[in-house]
């Protein structure tokens, strides 16, 4: 460590040019074994690379400075086989990008001899993701968004702490204060959170584009149910009783946490909604005119004995916009259903659930639907006469007992002996060893969340939980898919073993 400090034995002449006297070095770890260089070379060299560090000699030690102090000019609108723009504009004297490393000044020149091609396109081709669309004096590189949102996504790593993360690192390099750039790097990321999930799901190359998104569009689906949908269209209802229960039974679990809150901070004029009801949270409007029709409903009722049930009323929702979320997700596989999320006001209310079952069940067609819901002993019941204020078509197609209310087996004991046995998965047909209780590991993940989305305003926080419930979904996904590959294997083996020893 102490021999990086110094000049690392990289000679007394130029690494590149073999000529000159070199005094500047690079501090980042792309440029290995590059040397010491004279400022010709340096600049040279990182024509491609203008967002390292660099420094001077100065006879006695290593001091900080810039590429662009050093002149690098980085020229935007041309390939580099292309003949150097003559009518080029200058970007703003203080032009920023954030980038992993930190906060750099850089000089930068746009092509402005092609009119079609506007500063945001110039500055998106480089990979730089402009902070406003006009004029634009700052940008974050796509490499600096990616990190934070797997960082976030993974560890709930809040945007602050990261931010202040690349402030600490510019300041150990440059010795000085960087501009303060914290609300472009929000807002980037809010937009960077919503063209994401538009481009995983093929929006980018659809005819009507990103406007034609349908509600739930952007969700990823739980491969039970795609299955369901595929073998549904083929062979249609008309199927063997003997497997009729493990294709067409749809199992939802549902429940409440009332961790995921919200103080009554900014508006969603302030602060909206890219693509409101696109993916997992449930489309505002509609939820939000729904649940104005019974603005004096009292909460559910419970039978159960835990505490977790009396959150809402017991604490004090004073200043809060959201009292908790309630999400439906599969019973079998912990997928979260598009358009299956939505914030509670008052507590887990009939209202609220009924809503979001129906918004996560809404054009699709099962043979019967096992509910597991901790409360569904009270959510039962009057459940069809409430269905048909939101929907009747629900009761055609699973009024005749095609929608079984279970409770997951750990609450039940909880639960009066009445409803022991009438809501217990042990004594119910079809639905196998399933426990019901997949949705408590989703509120596990995130919970971690909790504290970060609580202070944010209603857009930012909806976009923020879509990211985050859609990167558990493609968790889940792709550890279903290893899984089989494992049991596969597995079983392969064990194939193989009982033959040798048949042998």
């Amino acid at each position: 460590m102490l021999r990086l400090e110094g000049r690392r034995g990289m000679g007394k002449i130029c690494s590149q040019c073999k000529m000159s006297s070199p005094i500047y070095r690079c501090t980042d770890d792309d440029c290995l074994r590059a040397g010491m260089m004279c400022k010709d070379c340096f600049v040279r060299c990182h024509q491609n690379h203008p967002l390292h560090w660099a420094e001077e000699w100065n006879g006695k030690h290593f001091q900080p400075t810039s590429l662009k102090t050093l002149g690098l000019i980085v020229e935007l609108g041309h390939n580099p086989d292309e003949p150097v723009c003559i009518f080029q504009q200058n970007a703003d004297v203080d032009f920023t990008v954030l980038h992993t490393n930190g906060l750099h000044q850089v000089a930068v020149t746009f092509c402005a001899c092609r009119k079609s091609l506007g500063h945001r396109n110039q500055l998106l081709r480089v990979q730089w993701y402009p902070a406003t669309p006009k004029n634009p004096q700052s940008a974050i590189t796509f490499a600096c968004l990616r990190q934070f949102q797997h960082l976030n996504c993974i560890g709930k790593l809040p945007a602050y702490d990261y931010y202040l993360s690349l402030e600490v690192m510019t300041k150990s390099r440059q010795r000085t204060d960087p501009p303060n750039r914290y609300r472009a790097f929000l807002q980037c990321m809010f937009q960077w959170r919503h063209l994401k999930m538009c481009k995983r799901a093929g929006r980018g190359h659809s005819i009507g584009g990103i406007i034609e998104t349908i509600l739930g569009e952007l969700a990823l689906e739980c491969p039970h149910v795609l299955i369901l949908k595929r073998t549904f269209h083929q062979i249609g209802k008309t199927v063997p009783l003997n497997w009729r229960n493990f294709l067409y039974f749809m199992f939802f679990a549902i429940d409440a946490n009332f961790r995921l809150r919200n103080r009554a901070v900014s508006n969603h004029h302030r602060s909206p909604t890219l693509g409101d009801g696109w993916a997992y949270l449930a489309p505002r409007e509609s939820y939000e005119n729904h649940i104005l029709q019974f603005v004096d409903q009292k909460e559910m009722s419970s039978c159960s004995g835990f505490a977790a049930i009396f959150l809402a009323t017991l604490k004090n929702v004073k200043g809060l916009r959201v009292s908790g979320v309630g999400g439906v997700c599969c019973g079998r596989h912990r997928v979260w259903r598009a358009n299956g999320i939505g914030d509670l006001q008052k507590g887990e209310r009939y209202c609220n659930i009924d809503f979001l079952f129906w918004s996560s069940i809404k054009d699709e067609d099962y043979l019967c639907i096992v509910v597991s819901y901790d409360i569904s002993c009270q959510w039962s019941q009057n459940f069809w006469t409430r269905m048909d204020d939101i929907d009747p078509s629900i009761k055609v197609k699973y009024g005749e007992g095609k929608i079984m209310f279970m409770v997951p087996k750990f609450h039940l004991r909880a639960h009066q002996r009445t409803c022991q046995t009438k809501y217990s998965f042990n004594y119910a047909s079809g639905v196998g060893q399933t426990h019901g209780e997949v949705v408590e590991q989703g509120w596990a993940h995130l919970n971690k969340v909790a504290t970060q989305t609580k202070e944010m305003g209603p857009g930012t926080r909806a976009m923020t939980l879509d990211d985050i419930v859609g990167f558990a979904n493609w968790r889940t996904i792709e550890n279903l898919a290893r899984k089989r590959g494992e049991d596969s294997t597995q079983k392969k083996e064990e194939i193989e073993r009982g033959i040798s020893l048949e042998q």
